[in-house]
């Protein structure tokens, strides 16, 4: 009042604006009141029953957002999350984890026993969030995809461009069931998804969110940072990935392999099959390129068809499972003609396929933020000089199975033009098959204050492990991190027998 009352100069002035001033005021307050009643979180009390038989307490939260931010008047969908409340009497910024996939809702890591003791150290900082991205199990409505009439046909795995129209018609049937369902493919994006985060911020009163993103929920949480750069507190990004990234190199895999196949040949297990195993893997896709390996599968509706295996799709299904204690004993078996391990692998595909090949969202999320021209261009160049060929997975990226989904060309979130002044904690593996080590520099670029912690013989999924748990807990609490030493144990694998038998489900 003092500021107006010099500006104006005159008290007949202040009488003027003050009663504009209050009515303004009661205006924005009303404003503010009535949309936290539309945004308020509806909480209600849950139980996690744990792998490991324990309980935990948790509230379960939902938040009511737009479809669609870009539309006014559109339809809402639900965002559902878990709450650990936390210990902490002056709690630090909600820290909100972002789980990768995508397609895997964050709550399903919650009864896994390493990861709940992750969430119930982080609480001693802050609340814990842990967030079903829209779509997904929590969040309402769920958009997995129904079964298809038809699975593929025999020759979906005879090259990469089979396999990429066999998915592409599962994706484009998965879309036009929710399209007359009402749902929209294209809401399910990655900006949608950093903005629900922020809406879920505002509801619980947060100047800031610290992000857990782990795999492509570090892609999440790079896209919050360059849509929010100012409501970042912290972010731990483990796997580091953005759009860009996905689009990988295969020769990544090849350094990778002849990391494992030495692991391999020096494994008491595996030994006596691993020797040689970079030539002899060489000489497999030689012969499968010559003459397609056919494997007899049974299908989810009790069917039983021949699938023939490409040079190109062995490649897949080998940089696929690279870190995959059964690969030298597949390579073995495959050269004795014994195609019982791959059996198992193709069958799981095929009848994935058939069964809808899980989420639209997972699919509509990745194509809403896509490689540059000039990315995709030097990697597939970079392909020729493989082993593998073309990274087969990187064509969920490509504008050829994106458009299965039948909706516009995204826009993409611009990168940021300047570096992020947040701290930022970067974990990697240095035998990550999924996101490789390099990716931590590519990022580092729009950080302005970045640490990276570097996990000797770690895979993709670090944050299970001890040290890293505790490493990423101390950053979130505020404390210094850098220089640490973290290692894990060299790979090991499994004997021809035990490779050939089914995998234990999580609490199994």
């Amino acid at each position: 009042m003092s500021r107006l009352s010099r500006d104006a100069g005159s008290h007949r002035w202040i009488e003027r604006v003050v009663p504009f001033v209050v009515s303004l005021a009661w205006l924005i307050t009303s404003a503010a009141a009535s949309t936290a009643q539309e945004n308020a979180i509806v909480w209600e009390p849950f139980t996690v029953r744990g792998y490991d038989g324990r309980t935990h307490d948790v509230e379960i939260g939902r938040l009511s957002v737009p479809e669609s931010r870009t539309r006014s008047g559109g339809a809402s969908t639900t965002i559902g999350f878990y709450r650990l409340r936390t210990t902490n009497p002056a709690p630090a910024s909600p820290i909100v984890f972002l789980m990768g996939g995508p397609g895997i809702a964050a709550s399903f890591m919650a009864p896994i026993p390493p990861f709940w003791d992750l969430f119930d150290t982080l609480r001693a900082t802050a609340d814990v969030i842990l967030l079903d991205q829209r779509g997904l199990e929590l969040s309402t409505p769920h958009v997995d995809c129904p079964p298809v009439s038809d699975g593929p046909d025999s020759g979906f795995l005879l090259s990469r461009a089979a396999f990429v129209r066999a998915y592409g018609k599962v994706v484009a049937a998965c879309a036009a069931y929710y399209r007359t369902r009402g749902v929209d493919p294209a809401s399910f994006t990655d900006a949608a998804i950093a903005d629900d985060v922020d809406d879920i911020r505002l509801a619980l009163h947060a100047e800031r969110v610290s992000l857990l993103g782990f795999s492509y929920g570090t892609r999440l949480a790079m896209t919050f940072a360059r849509r929010h750069p100012n409501r970042v507190d912290r972010m731990v990004l483990q796997g580091p990935t953005d759009e860009q990234l996905m689009y990988r190199s295969s020769l990544g895999h090849d350094s990778l392999f002849v990391r494992f196949a030495a692991a391999a040949a020096a494994d008491t297990v595996s030994a006596g099959f691993s020797a040689n195993l970079v030539a002899r893997t060489r000489a497999l896709f030689a012969k499968a390129e010559r003459t397609p390996i056919r494997v007899r599968i049974a299908s989810v509706r009790g069917e039983s068809l021949t699938v023939a295996v490409g040079r190109e799709a062995l490649q897949g299904l080998i940089t696929g499972h690279i870190a995959d204690p059964r690969i030298p004993a597949l390579i073995q078996t495959l050269e004795n003609n014994d195609v019982a391990i791959l059996t198992r692998w193709i069958e799981s595909m095929y009848n994935d396929f058939a069964t809808g090949a899980g989420s639209l969202m997972a699919r509509a999320a990745v194509c809403s933020q896509r490689p540059t021209t000039s990315r995709i261009q030097a990697i597939d160049r970079e392909g020729s000089q493989s082993m593998f060929g073309l990274a087969f997975d990187s064509f969920v990226a490509s504008e050829t199975f994106c458009s299965s989904l039948g909706t516009p060309a995204p826009a993409p979130t611009p990168h940021l033009a300047v570096r992020l002044d947040r701290p930022v904690l970067i974990v990697v593996g240095t035998l990550d098959d999924r996101t490789f080590p390099s990716n931590a520099a590519a990022l580092s670029g729009e950080l302005e204050t970045s640490t990276t912690l570097i996990v000797e013989n770690g895979g993709h999924e670090l944050l299970p492990v001890r040290a890293v748990a505790l490493a990423v807990s101390d950053f979130f609490a505020g404390r210094d991190v850098e220089g640490r030493v973290l290692r894990v144990d060299v790979p090991r694998f499994l004997s021809i027998e035990n490779a050939k038998r089914p995998p234990r489900r999580p609490g199994g």
